[in-house]
């Protein structure tokens, strides 16, 4: 949940921020441009002649509870004994992000628990637009990136699930109906069944078999959550709406066991700031099997064998998906100004033991090497192994060495397909989009017999994420003098302060001001916000010392300066007592204003 320091009103309202603060008698020294409603219908404090500049900062609720997790799951003839694996497991990602694993020091959970997921499926088939190509049964758009291609993709109509799956894997809750389900599922904690639940997460992400078997799994993402803007917003009617919420952590996982081979579709071409289409070289040719302008005769081979970047390579630049330079761009563009709340996560092609560094994480220069083409190679207890670029197999002229075979199988030189010995092509693009991501990426082996570490890893990223976000800035505390000095957050250990601050909430339809709003959630009533017409909330602040907790029976918000689990260098944030977070759909304001002989 995404809350604000305010001081002043939007340029909608009609008035200016300077207006706004003059009516507290206030004069403006500060004020960073942020997205919010209205003005207070009264004033944040009482004036006093010391008070002259207001402060505006991002804040989060340091209990976020909701996540939406897209799972992207390739759906070619390979992959019906992984996704039959994830489908088992799946019960651990629920189970504990909605029951997180308690602190023995504290006896508190480590991380909020979950109250409210969506979760939503797309499938690798995006088809082989101008080709006719075996097993790609659309080849325009494939399922075009839909959520729930079972009801909503074209291409899955011809090999729908309940045709190809073996006996005992879809529960019997599916039905051969593809309209059973909506577009994406949601789980209440407080309402739904969590077993149930599951089923419904395999009817709905066991596609089975016979999907394209040129797959595109990052575009596949992208054509979700960008083009068809999955995002829940006032006026979207695109296909997908509505799936990705503002107040939740968003995940995308992806399950795949070749390389991603997103190709160039100048159709989908980004678009400059003014709407037109940005430079395209499209490379739809890399589908037509007489072309001779790729790297091998061999269709798929063609999404190996080629240098990145060079006139062979037919995919869309890295960037379009994860541009560390630009924020708004790709997979981060649909948590606009947040770009810490997307997770990236892949079961892929890499090997079962992957290199780590001395601290214990991946060591992506050692998997990948340096220049595009390097990477690992070794021998592992299941066969030789490799995630070089274009390394060929010299015991299979139809593959290049594999990232991984299944664990605990026996290797046979002669087996040079899946039937013989599971084996995963090498996911470079996968691994490095992950590794692009930093600390909210990782990556795990689609070998694996099990699939419950990669699952735990999904988790944890997504539970350093609801912990909350540092504030930019430290704010004024009082009392603030230490030794006579008059420097910032100086208080005798020990000493409860507060910020002068005051947080107002909006409530959402959904929740009543006469059940909320109450000294028992550290609320009083506040009227109405004068935009919307939701009742409205102000929060009760918490003293507690520098770097202390809310003491037991308290209700509230307090000025958290302890280190934040997600990251321990942040030493200043709003949180909230334990049961007093924001409701689902509250959006929080909190308003401050500054000593003129402060530090800041």
């Amino acid at each position: 949940m995404v809350g604000r320091f305010t001081c002043g009103v939007l340029e909608e309202s009609g008035m200016t921020l300077r207006q706004c603060l003059s009516g507290l008698g206030l004069v403006l020294v500060l004020c960073l441009p942020v997205l919010g409603v209205g003005c207070l219908d009264r004033p944040v404090a009482a004036p006093d002649p010391k008070l002259q500049s207001g402060v505006s900062l991002p804040v989060v609720n340091n209990s976020i509870d909701s996540v939406d997790i897209l799972f992207e799951i390739d759906n070619s003839n390979s992959m019906r004994d992984n996704q039959a694996q994830l489908a088992a497991q799946f019960r651990i990602l629920i189970d504990t992000l909605v029951n997180p694993p308690v602190n023995p020091m504290t006896g508190r959970p480590q991380y909020p628990p979950v109250k409210s997921m969506h979760v939503g499926v797309v499938s690798s088939d995006l088809g082989t637009p101008g080709s006719t190509v075996p097993s790609c049964a659309n080849q325009d758009q494939g399922d075009d990136g839909l959520l729930n291609p079972i009801r909503n993709g074209q291409a899955i109509r011809t090999h729908q699930p309940w045709t190809t799956a073996p006996p005992g894997v879809r529960p019997a809750r599916c039905t051969m109906d593809p309209n059973q389900y909506p577009s994406f599922l949601t789980f209440d904690a407080n309402s739904t069944n969590a077993e149930m639940f599951r089923e419904d997460f395999v009817c709905n992400a066991f596609l089975s078999i016979q999907g394209c078997g040129l797959e595109q799994q990052l575009e596949a993402v992208y054509r979700s959550i960008v083009v068809h803007n999955a995002r829940e917003m006032p006026g979207n009617t695109d296909p997908n709406a509505g799936f990705i919420r503002n107040n939740a952590v968003f995940a995308i996982v992806i399950v795949s066991d070749e390389e991603d081979g997103s190709v160039r579709d100048c159709r989908y071409a980004e678009r400059d700031a003014r709407g037109r289409p940005l430079p395209c070289q499209d490379a739809l040719s890399v589908f037509d099997s007489t072309s001779p302008n790729w790297s091998s005769a061999d269709l798929n081979l063609r999404f190996y064998m080629y240098r990145v970047g060079s006139p062979q390579d037919p995919t869309w630049p890295l960037d379009r998906y994860i541009d560390p330079a630009n924020p708004n761009r790709g997979f981060l563009s649909v948590k606009p100004g947040h770009p810490d709340q997307v997770i990236f996560a892949s079961i892929a092609g890499v090997p079962i033991n992957l290199p780590m560094t001395s601290n214990g994480a991946v060591d992506y220069d050692m998997l990948l090497g340096r220049d595009g083409m390097g990477g690992f190679t070794g021998m592992s207890p299941e066969g030789p192994v490799s995630m070089q670029q274009a390394n060929m197999d010299p015991m299979c002229t139809q593959r290049v060495v594999p990232a991984c075979r299944r664990e605990g199988s026996s290797f046979d030189p002669r087996a040079c397909d899946t039937t013989a010995q599971y084996f995963a092509w090498p996911s470079r693009r996968l691994a490095e989009v992950a590794r692009r991501f930093g600390q909210n990426g990782t990556i795990s082996s689609i070998c694996r017999s099990n699939y419950s570490d990669a699952l735990r890893q999904i988790v944890e990223r997504i539970q350093q994420r609801l912990a909350g976000r540092c504030l930019p800035r430290a704010l004024q505390t009082t009392p603030e003098t230490c030794g006579g000095s008059r420097t910032m957050n100086c208080a005798m250990p020990g000493t409860p302060v507060r910020v002068n601050c005051v947080v107002r909430e909006t409530l959402p339809a959904t929740v009543r001001a006469s059940e909320w709003c109450v000294a028992s959630h550290g609320r009083s009533p506040a009227g109405r916000d004068r935009a919307t017409g939701r009742e409205v909330c102000q929060v009760t602040q918490v003293e507690v010392p520098l770097g202390g907790q809310a003491p037991a029976g308290a209700h509230g918000y307090f000025y958290d300066t302890s280190p934040d689990p997600s990251a321990p260098e942040c030493r200043q944030r709003i949180s909230f007592t334990m049961g007093d977070s924001l409701p689902n759909g509250a959006e929080a304001r909190i308003e401050c204003v500054q000593t003129s002989s402060g530090t800041n």
